[in-house]
């Protein structure tokens, strides 16, 4: 993603002139940034824009801070392609260099045996594959950032936000990184990836029973003995049933059904007036006040905050129309 590139780059090539705004008296926050590929020149990024590599590995020979913008998404190793690109970051990690990532470049970086042993976090669609692809890596999906001993991850793609202004803070001061979120207008996801997550599995599997108890429930929310309707419905006995469901999705039947429930829930806030209590009950929960817990359980997030907080509106835009 080239913004995850683009954005960071743009930031930190200002932060002088920011910082000399925002206190004049007092030393300016200098840095010197480039955009370092395997050569120098021209680099196809994803769905073909262009950016240019001012400088190549070679030419680095110490650095302060190295930033991995997120990477295509790919099933198997990136870096048995480019072994020197390995060598690099883990020769600068050991010079003292902290090194960071956004969104899918954790997966990069795991590669490089860096995250072994420490927390991390990505882009938490991608999760769980993280977690099966190395897991001597301690993946938290929920988390916006995650630092241990100068690693830093980054989940989403938007996170790049956060991550600068910690960078910056970290750096420089909290009053700088403050001053140019607001110049900048950067975002601020202080609630994490958790409001943001599809809570249902996703899981692919084979097991044509499961997949059509899946789509029954997700045609029949609003139904008060839901779990035993599609268990039997599934023709199975309730035990193996149980085993089959968690074997293909990774998640309890009754978790599914939770699960869907809320991703409808969260949607129809977004989208409909109704109120939470209609909500709840237009996904089957007809005790409000269990729905309210176990929508702030699963989002981490109150039903009304969630709504105030990416409802799409003109109004919670601050948009002028005529």
């Amino acid at each position: 993603m080239i913004y995850t590139l683009a954005g960071p780059y743009d930031i930190f090539s200002t932060a002088a002139v920011c910082s000399q705004q925002m206190a004049p008296k007092k030393a300016t926050f200098v840095t010197q940034t480039s955009i370092v590929g395997l050569k120098k020149g021209t680099l196809t990024c994803y769905k073909g824009l262009t950016i240019e590599c001012q400088q190549s590995l070679d030419e680095v020979k110490k650095t302060d801070l190295i930033l991995i913008p997120s990477v295509e998404f790919i099933n198997q190793p990136f870096l048995s392609k480019y072994p020197e690109l390995k060598d690099w970051l883990v020769e600068h990690y050991k010079k003292g260099a902290v090194i960071a990532s956004v969104c899918a470049g954790s997966f990069l970086l795991a590669e490089t045996g860096l995250l072994d042993g420490k927390i991390a976090t990505t882009h938490w669609a991608f999760a769980d594959d993280m977690q099966e692809q190395f897991p001597d890596v301690d993946v938290h999906s929920d988390k916006i950032i995650t630092e241990q001993g100068n690693i830093i991850c980054a989940g989403g793609a938007t996170s790049w936000q956060d991550l600068v202004s910690h960078l910056i803070e970290k750096y420089s001061s909290i009053s700088t990184a403050k001053y140019i979120d607001q110049f900048f207008l950067l975002n601020s996801h202080q609630a994490g990836q958790q409001p943001y997550k599809l809570l249902k599995s996703m899981t692919s599997h084979e097991d044509k029973v499961i997949k059509e108890s899946q789509e029954l429930i997700e045609e029949s929310l609003i139904e008060q003995e839901l779990l035993a309707k599609v268990t039997q419905a599934s023709g199975l006995p309730e035990r193996t049933f149980k085993r089959r469901f968690k074997m293909a999705t990774k998640q309890t039947p009754n978790e599914y059904i939770q699960n869907v429930r809320i991703d409808t829930a969260k949607n129809l806030l977004l989208i409909s007036s109704f109120t939470v209590q209609e909500t709840a009950e237009q996904v089957g929960l007809m005790d409000g006040s269990y729905f309210r817990r176990l929508f702030k359980r699963k989002t981490g997030l109150s039903a009304q905050d969630f709504r105030r907080s990416f409802a799409s509106s003109a109004k919670s835009k601050k948009m002028l129309r005529k």
